[in-house]
């Protein structure tokens, strides 16, 4: 599968926001809409700070 979990890092604190993410589209200047594997969507405000292909893994910086 090719899905990843994104976090949502503020501060030193990293917070797992959505699960089995499967395409993240910004819909506006530092705001991105995450789309789960199941329908499921989450809009976030934030700068995109690291992304781990093998790793599944997505951080998000909150601003």
């Amino acid at each position: 599968m090719c899905e990843s979990n994104v976090y949502l890092r503020k501060d030193d604190d990293e917070k797992l926001i959505m699960e089995n993410v499967a395409a993240i589209t910004p819909v506006a200047e530092n705001t991105f809409l995450l789309k789960g594997l199941l329908g499921e969507s989450m809009e976030v405000k934030a700068i995109i700070e690291d992304i781990n292909l093998m790793g599944h893994k997505i951080i998000l910086k909150a601003l």
